[in-house]
């Protein structure tokens, strides 16, 4: 018997050659099947997900065409912390997204890459982080408004007064620790310079101090620095400075602590603070601040002396910080670690820290100086100082002219040209400082003596008598020259007696105005802390 086999009829697969025989059209058929899709579907990129959220979360992709068409899938679903790779096809030109959705419809950051920028990292595993933002009530103040709560705040308000270096100025904080003059120094200051004329007078009187008061406080806020087109300049100057040093971008948590102390001089008990200004340990102080001042009418306002009195110290001062950043404009932004992310009134914020940093600390710096001004004190003392000077030499002058007044009435007595017609007050030879009034007002009684003509006559009697008026004109002569002098020294005597009245009545305190605004009270200043620094 013959068996017969039908011969298949030739199939053509699209324009291809012709396939006669069954197994090679089956496998041809199916290599067009398998071959398609994957000429068609494009690059397979491998993808990391994780959900960081405290909820399950469905996971979507969403596929961006250059042509603008849009592709949304459910991808997976993923638990708390879950993670899963998967591996997934971009074409060229589209754009791929991720996102995930809780329970509660909260939507995650949305992670965007690109079909160029995968293609360029074809062999990495691209992670792609779920984070569902936590909804904050935090309301983002301005630098207004911070520095407004820092001029309020009882502590932290002298941070607004730092001058135009603002965060070098804390710095400048740091040249104040430890290095500073202890309470109750002396200095003295020339104001044009600002700098100490003479090595300051630590103290060994009295030397004893306090702490008045303690404040401590703190302040919390989170500050949005762009809105700022109301800010007072000058009072958010420091706050604005602050973030420019510290790189803060855009918005950022704050936290200010503090603690200050008050550390006042205290003078001993039963002792009030005008005994220090006479206190031999300072009298020698006192003369070489004297010997520093030329002209005390015209330098008055160019000297000062201070005396320490009190510290403002910080004991404490910290700042911490945390930086946000916007979602805005960061589409491809790729997280490489889980980080706090939340929805407040600003949009949705992340930051790259978990905890506060400290940008800032100081620990036990002196914030301000105070200091008492004993300025009058020292320019009237100066005046007391020259004026008894003056009063000294002016005694020690007014014994020198009497003594000669005596002197010369001693001498006026040998020349009395006529004892008998002219009786002059004896002086008491035992007495060693005779009294000037007996001279004083004998000579206010006597007059220049006349000298006698010699006679004419050629007699023997006139020629006698020619040698006693010679003797008598010579005794004239002598007697009014004494009589001068003393005359003259009388009117020296008064006139330096009515000086010394002058002198003597004069008060100091009206040459130069007191620093006190009541009586028995001294002014107390704040004082630039520069000066008293120990070089």
């Amino acid at each position: 018997m013959e068996i017969q086999c039908n011969k298949p009829h030739p199939i053509a697969i699209g324009n291809g050659p012709t396939v006669r025989h069954p197994i090679l059209m089956w496998f041809f058929t199916l290599l067009l099947l398998l071959g398609w899709p994957l000429y068609t579907l494009g690059n397979g990129f491998k993808f990391k997900i994780k959900n960081n959220s405290k909820m399950n979360a469905a996971i979507f992709y969403k596929i961006s065409k250059k042509s603008g068409s849009v592709k949304i899938k459910a991808l997976m679903n993923l638990n708390p912390n879950e993670e899963k790779i998967k591996e997934l096809d971009v074409s060229k030109g589209d754009t791929i997204s991720f996102y995930g959705q809780n329970a509660e419809d909260a939507t995650s950051i949305t992670i965007k890459k690109d079909f160029e920028t995968l293609k360029a990292n074809s062999k990495t595993i691209f992670y792609i982080p779920i984070i569902i933002p936590e909804k904050q009530t935090s309301n983002f103040e301005s630098l207004e408004g911070l520095s407004i709560k820092l001029e309020h705040n009882k502590v932290l308000n002298f941070l607004l007064k730092m001058d135009s270096t603002s965060m070098s100025s804390l710095s400048m904080l740091e040249n104040n620790f430890q290095n500073i003059y202890p309470l109750g120094t002396f200095i003295f200051v020339d104001t044009k310079t600002n700098r100490l004329l003479l090595p300051p007078l630590e103290p060994s009187f009295w030397n004893n101090s306090e702490t008045y008061l303690t404040i401590q406080d703190s302040l919390y806020a989170m500050v949005n620095k762009g809105h700022t087109g109301m800010a007072n300049t000058q009072v958010a100057y420091f706050v604005a400075k602050m973030f420019d040093s510290l790189k803060v971008n855009n918005t950022a948590e704050l936290e200010f602590k503090a603690k200050l102390s008050l550390i006042r001089w205290k003078p001993s008990v039963n002792a009030n603070i005008y005994q220090v200004f006479n206190d031999k340990a300072v009298l020698d102080f006192i003369q070489n601040c004297y010997a520093q001042i030329d002209n005390p009418d015209k330098e008055y306002q160019r000297y000062r002396l201070y005396f320490l009195s009190s510290y403002e110290r910080i004991d404490d001062l910290e700042i911490y910080g945390k930086q946000f950043y916007n979602f805005s404009n960061q589409a491809n932004i790729s997280l490489s670690a889980p980080t706090q992310i939340f929805s407040t009134n600003l949009g949705v914020m992340y930051t790259k820290d978990k905890t506060l940093s400290n940008y800032y600390s100081i620990q036990n710096a002196v914030l301000r100086t105070k200091a008492y001004d004993f300025t009058s004190l020292l320019f009237n003392g100066f005046k007391n100082n020259v004026k008894n000077k003056i009063v000294a030499d002016n005694y020690k002058e007014q014994n020198r002219i009497a003594a000669a007044i005596i002197d010369e009435y001693k001498n006026l007595l040998v020349y009395n040209p006529d004892p008998v017609r002219l009786n002059l007050a004896a002086l008491d030879a035992k007495d060693p400082s005779p009294s000037l009034v007996p001279i004083e007002t004998t000579v206010s009684n006597l007059s220049y003596y006349n000298f006698t003509p010699a006679d004419t006559a050629k007699t023997t009697d006139a020629v006698a008598a020619n040698y006693k008026i010679d003797t008598y004109n010579n005794k004239v002569k002598f007697f009014n020259s004494h009589l001068k002098v003393i005359n003259d020294l009388i009117k020296q005597l008064d006139q330096h007696n009515a000086d010394l009245t002058r002198i003597s009545q004069t008060d100091p305190g009206k040459s130069y105005s007191s620093t006190v605004s009541s009586p028995g009270l001294l002014k107390e200043i704040e004082v630039n802390s520069n000066i008293i620094r120990k070089d």
